[in-house]
């Protein structure tokens, strides 16, 4: 299956209205902080659900317990929550906490669609023998993952392209272990609600029927983020979506709006060209307007009767990575023009890529790079499990020193675009960031304490900024890779911003408004500009990359890492033949347009302090203009939304001058 455009489309237009979704939960994480029917933020005072054998009071339900916004979400959504099974599959979780399934948003969702499904004549219960390819048109790759045969699965895809797959990373044995023990306690569960599907049901062991939905759910569900971008909720959705396919180079992405939000609708501008012509009952689910809708937008021209492509998977791992992922959580192997063409692209070359000199034999190479992946994971998880985030920072600290630290030697090198690099520049972003801020919360009145956190704080701000180049970096040579460049900016503008404005810079030092020599772009880049975007793109950078010459001593100082980086922006000082071999004539026209102007001026040791917090105010609004700006591609009414923020941090921090 497949979805087409019907018109040509432009750059960062919608395709798509607001599509609801046929069935939604949040994850266990976000039940207490988010409603469960419109998945806004909770007040301080949530409301339970509604049910008529219990008094409203939380404690009478398993925890988690849905909660709700206001009485009217609650009496929409606690209906679906009893008679699906839900609350019983909460209570069997809290019971007895299968070692499989550490959240249970997957089965209660499953648990949901049967229910929608069975209400409006889409499934009925099948045979064990019965196979059915798809439930109202969606895959459920039930057969797949049973019958097929680990050997061909460990033939295609060796275990190290497999060690940051997580539970997709699973052979098929485990997978099928694991869906039969959830599709268990769903039976078991749907059998203690109020469904009268489930009365009507004859008793049987099999559970076929929940292992089809829960395969469903697993092939189709995506994930639900917020406006931070945290993960807080699955939802599946009908045809219109669940048919859109993957590339990884895709030439459109999707976001998520509450039904709650104003936002401008478009019609629905891509069609299928199945053959089949059957109609599936979708408009018969009770939705009541409630649940998270997704809007598909274009990130690049679609012509008239162009596929419409999205991505599936994290397009900043290297190919086989991507590869391996994809089959083993949707089982197909991807045959997109990223993925096929020969030679590799320049992007997914960057992603492995090792420093220039290596001698090693291709089998030595390896060995030692899974060696270096393991010692990463063990750092990062410091970090992220155990929360120590110092230990984490000197630990990456030392590993990029002796892998990634551009020098002459004959073992294999991480190069800095390599995406083991790329997760270690995101890590230690976040890592100094909580270290200065744990500081500063211990006893910030210590002078000693507030230069260290300070010193952190610049170290953080220099990561999130070379993070930012290196993303931008792969971006002009693969646009699909937008809404990560954006991301990415954006968090180095906030990031040198409350840099500028923390109060360890002189207090007596003013700051003096100044217009930008070559783009003010304050004054003149309103949101919706008639400039040409390549115009827009290419004046910015030059701007930022400018800046950054001006400060970029200053925020590496800490790390002898950063100061080995001579420029976090401008990577022709990294060029090699190695790189210029791959790169075709276009994409070398393309990079030459972002080269850094010659003859910017580097910061001087003598340079005050209002002149080095001058120099960071004006690169992080440029940042988060441009990152605003690229966001705008994919999200819509962001730019202005940054674009009033930035004209707010101006006059706070230069008053009405």
């Amino acid at each position: 299956m497949e979805m087409r455009a019907m018109e040509d489309v432009g750059i960062g237009e919608d395709l798509t209205p607001a599509l609801p979704p046929m069935a939604f939960v949040l994850h266990e994480t976000a039940v207490s902080s988010n409603c469960s029917a419109c998945f806004s933020i909770l007040p301080p005072q949530p409301f339970p659900p509604i049910n008529p054998n219990f008094r409203p009071n939380c404690s009478h339900f398993p925890s988690p317990t849905p909660l709700y916004c206001s009485v009217n979400c609650s009496s929409v959504d606690s209906p679906l929550h009893f008679s699906s099974g839900e609350i019983r599959l909460l209570s069997l979780f809290r019971q007895s906490p299968p070692s499989v399934w550490e959240d249970s948003s997957d089965l209660r969702l499953s648990l949901r669609l049967i229910h929608l499904l069975q209400k409006i004549g889409e499934i009925e219960c099948p045979e064990a023998s019965e196979i059915i390819e798809r439930i109202g048109g969606l895959m459920t790759n039930r057969e797949k993952l049973i019958f097929e045969e680990s050997r061909n699965s460990k033939s295609q895809f060796s275990d190290e392209n497999l060690r940051d797959c997580g539970d997709s990373g699973e052979n098929s044995e485990n997978v099928y272990q694991k869906i039969k023990m959830g599709a268990k306690m769903m039976a078991e569960a749907r059998r203690a609600s109020t469904d009268r599907h489930v009365n009507a049901e004859k008793k049987r062991d099999d559970f076929v029927l929940e292992e089809m939905v829960l395969y469903l759910v697993l092939t189709n569900a995506v994930e639900v983020q917020d406006k931070n971008g945290g993960a807080i909720g699955i939802a599946v959705y009908d045809t219109a979506f669940s048919w859109i396919n993957h590339s990884c180079s895709p030439n459109s992405c999707y976001r998520f709006v509450s039904a709650l939000e104003n936002h401008q609708q478009s019609s629905l501008r891509i069609a299928s060209y199945a053959t089949s012509g059957r109609r599936h009952r979708y408009g018969d689910i009770e939705r009541n307007g409630y649940g998270p809708r997704v809007i598909v937008r274009s990130i690049k021209t679609v012509q008239k009767g162009e596929e419409v492509t999205i991505a599936y998977t994290d397009l900043l791992q290297p190919k086989e990575m991507r590869r391996a992922q994809l089959w083993f959580k949707y089982r197909f192997s991807c045959s997109c023009p990223r993925c096929v063409v020969v030679p590799t692209t320049y992007v997914d070359y960057a992603l492995q890529a090792l420093s220039v000199g290596c001698t090693d034999n291709q089998d030595s190479s390896d060995s030692k790079i899974e060696k270096l992946m393991q010692s990463f994971d063990d750092a990062t998880n410091d970090y992220l499990s155990l929360g120590d985030a110092e230990s984490c920072c000197k630990k990456l600290e030392h590993l990029m020193n002796e892998s990634i630290k551009p020098k002459e030697t004959k073992s294999p090198q991480l190069h800095l675009f390599h995406y083991l690099s790329l997760n270690a520049y995101t890590t230690l972003a976040s890592s100094y960031k909580v270290r200065a801020s744990d500081l500063s919360a211990l006893n910030y009145e210590v002078e000693k304490h507030k230069l260290e956190a300070f010193d952190l704080y610049k170290t953080s701000a220099a990561y999130s900024l070379l993070l930012a180049g290196v993303t931008h970096h792969l971006f002009m040579s693969e646009s699909a890779l937008v809404a990560s460049a954006a991301n990415f900016w954006i968090n180095a503008g906030e990031s040198l911003l409350n840099l500028a404005k923390n109060s360890m810079w002189d207090s007596n030092s003013t700051l003096k408004p100044r217009k930008c020599n070559d783009y003010c772009l304050v004054d003149t880049l309103e949101p919706n500009s008639t400039i040409p975007l390549e115009e827009i793109k290419s004046r910015f950078f030059n701007c930022i990359a400018n800046m950054t010459l001006k400060v970029w001593s200053v925020l590496a100082s800490e790390s002898s890492f950063l100061r080995s980086i001579q420029n976090p922006i401008d990577f022709t000082w990294l060029a090699s033949s190695e790189t210029s071999m791959i790169l075709s004539a276009e994409e070398e026209s393309r990079l030459a347009g972002f080269v850094l102007k010659k003859g910017s001026p580097s910061l001087e040791a003598s340079e005050c302090d209002d002149q080095v917090r001058m120099n960071l105010v004006m690169l992080s609004v440029h940042c988060l203009r441009y990152g605003a700006m690229l966001s705008s591609i994919c999200y819509g009414l962001s730019d202005e939304m940054y674009y009033n923020r930035t004209l707010e941090v101006l006059k706070e921090l230069y008053g009405n001058k």
